[in-house]
């Protein structure tokens, strides 16, 4: 009797672990959807009007070469090919880049939240401290094992999951 009790507790608690993901990962994505504030738009214009150094209305790539986006992407962000950004210009590339950091860290965290998900579920993994970061696609597994078998079952369950691009198995042998 207790062999069901703790599967149906251990059942339970996958639940909600999933439950709490799901709900993170949509309110993280509702977030990322909605439109630029009021604010926002006041702090691109702050940040053009700090840039336009000759009051010209328009930036050059010498009054952006210090914002790294503009320094690197300055022609597509001139999108009326004029060699200057206009404040529309300027903040509809920034808020496009923006939103894609956003968009590309709330798959980042999907990805992580549904590894974890799916270490825990395994019965040879889910007892075991295993940290799971994930940047751009790139899963990182770290912690220590107590076998080379959890290594590499670890790294196919990371490898499995819908989204990931490539796992950096760090995982590593406890010393007994």
């Amino acid at each position: 009797m207790k062999n069901k009790s703790q599967n149906n507790h251990s059942h339970f608690k996958s639940t909600l672990l999933a439950m709490a993901l799901a709900s993170a990962a949509l309110s993280t994505q509702a977030f990322a959807a909605e439109d630029l504030s009021d604010a926002k738009q006041s702090a691109y214009t702050t940040s053009f009007k700090a840039l336009d150094v000759d009051n010209s209305s328009t930036l050059t790539k010498a009054e952006v070469k210090e914002e790294k986006l503009f320094a690197k992407h300055f022609a597509a962000a001139d999108t009326d090919k004029d060699g200057t950004l206009d404040e529309q210009e300027y903040t509809n590339y920034k808020s496009q880049s923006e939103q894609k950091a956003v968009k590309r860290v709330v798959k980042d965290s999907v990805i992580t939240s549904k590894v974890k998900g799916s270490l825990l579920k395994d019965e040879g993994l889910k007892s075991l401290k295993v940290s799971v970061k994930t940047n751009h696609g790139v899963v990182l597994l770290s912690g220590f094992v107590e076998t080379e078998d959890q290594i590499k079952q670890a790294g196919k369950i990371a490898s499995e999951i819908e989204g990931v691009k490539s796992v950096e198995n760090s995982l590593l042998l406890k010393k007994e």
